[in-house]
């Protein structure tokens, strides 16, 4: 225990510059110094400190002396030129600041506190010693100054607006009100008007403000960059980019994962096509195709795969923030067969602590969309999708539109084929995917009209 006590105390001294050295400047032997106080006269020694401020040591400042308004008695005395003066040094030298020192201790805390500078002569072992100020020096930008006869024109302008809101006729309000709206900044210019016509000279602050503003300008992203990033931000699945090929550009791995692909069941699917079997579902469009593609087997996962997906959007209940997610019992009627790893898959992607925000609800129906161009080779009829999810055929084309489709109108065979009439035909749109992947312009607002 001693030895840990020990130990504790022996700390080293922090590198901070605020306890005082151990170590002292040596005078040679026991020379004794002999030290004599000066009479300051009006130009005494100056202490100058800058805090937050690096004055260049080419600006030279020039010094004014003033009396003290409340000098103190205390301090009447041998040095009663400092006590009963103040100084002030000044200098405008700097292109863009104004320097100015002064004694900012008088009236405050210190008021009584005497500043001292000695010269030690090794040599004669003598120590001179003479008061001197302690002045704090600060700098403000010249383009930001205002004169008292700008703030006293301003003042007095404010005032004569005033009265004439108040007491005047409704032509002097309304000329009033035509200057208020007009007004511009009171430059040198606008104060003389011989000088309108003639471009006013930038300062060096103006010159510095418009390199820095053509600088962030340069490295600001474009149109196209800020297009890009955008798209890249809204949650539609991944397409292959750059593409030609309109079946390779939305594929199983991206859009569904490999991983989930293995786990979809889709034996009792197999087995009901080859027995032809009905196979009853809630969903118009996976009933339509089951039986194009009982030979398929990566389709009918996808197929099992958009059902999952339609089902759990329809049971969803909207909410304030959306969409709730059902109780756990009625998903595991939806899920069926299914292994839990495939809903924990989609609640991860398309849902937030058991509710699907709006932004997650339309990433769904984007999926749903992409998954739909995968078993229709890339040309899908809206119609059975858009039953399914409960949605306008505008609403409907514009999620197609999102994932880099283009809508049109149904073929006359595809018509034929469905036995449609032609004022049937035109509610169903086709929605055709074409290489290489676009995604629709991102609008930069709407344009305000010419007045």
């Amino acid at each position: 225990m001693a030895d840990r006590s020990e130990k504790e105390k022996k700390r080293k001294r922090a590198k901070d510059g605020s306890s005082r050295p151990s170590k002292r400047v040596a005078i040679e032997g026991n020379k004794q110094i002999k030290i004599s106080l000066l009479e300051s006269d009006e130009w005494a020694p100056v202490i100058a400190s800058a805090p937050g401020l690096t004055v260049p040591s080419s600006i030279s400042l020039e010094p004014f002396v003033k009396q003290r308004r409340n000098a103190p008695l205390q301090r009447l005395g041998k040095s009663s030129k400092i006590a009963a003066t103040e100084l002030l040094l000044h200098s405008s030298e700097h292109p863009k600041l104004d320097y100015t020192a002064r004694e900012e201790e008088s009236g405050g805390s210190n008021t009584l506190l005497k500043h001292y500078i000695g010269v030690y002569d090794p040599e004669s072992g003598k120590m001179e010693v003479m008061e001197a100020r302690k002045v704090v020096v600060r700098g403000v930008v010249r383009a930001h100054q205002a004169t008292t006869e700008d703030e006293a024109a301003v003042e007095f302008r404010d005032r004569r607006n005033d009265l004439g809101q108040t007491f005047g006729t409704k032509k002097a309000k309304k000329a009033i009100a035509s200057v208020t709206e007009n007004a511009i900044d009171q430059s040198e210019f606008s104060r003389d008007p011989s000088k309108a016509s003639k471009p006013e000279k930038l300062t060096a602050a103006n010159l510095a403000m418009l390199s820095s503003i053509a600088e962030s300008a340069a490295n600001a992203p474009t149109k196209e960059e800020q297009a890009q990033a955008m798209n890249r931000a809204k949650p539609r699945p991944k397409g292959v980019e750059g593409e030609r090929d309109p079946l390779k550009i939305y594929n199983v791995e991206n859009v569904v994962g490999l991983d989930t692909m293995k786990l979809i069941p889709v034996r009792q699917w197999v087995e009901s096509i080859k027995a032809k079997k009905e196979i009853r579902t809630n969903s118009r469009f996976v009933a339509h195709r089951i039986q194009n593609h009982g030979s398929n087997t990566e389709k009918l996962k996808v197929l099992r795969y958009m059902l999952l997906l339609i089902d759990i959007y329809n049971t969803c209940r909207p909410s304030r923030f959306g969409r709730t997610l059902p109780k756990r019992e009625e998903l595991k009627k939806i899920l069926g067969d299914m292994p839990e790893a495939v809903l924990e898959g989609v609640k991860r992607k398309f849902t937030n602590a058991g509710t699907m925000p709006k932004q997650m609800a339309d990433s769904m129906i984007m999926y749903l969309c992409a998954l739909a161009m995968i078993i229709d080779n890339t040309e899908v009829n809206m119609w059975d999708l858009k039953e399914d999810l409960k949605l306008e055929t505008k609403d409907m084309a514009l999620y197609f539109t999102e994932i880099g489709a283009r809508i049109g109108p149904l073929g006359e065979a595809e018509r034929r084929k469905l036995g449609l009439e032609k004022a049937a035909a035109a509610q169903h749109k086709v929605a055709k995917l074409k290489g290489p992947l676009s995604y629709p312009r991102v609008s930069g607002g709407r344009p305000q009209k010419m007045r």
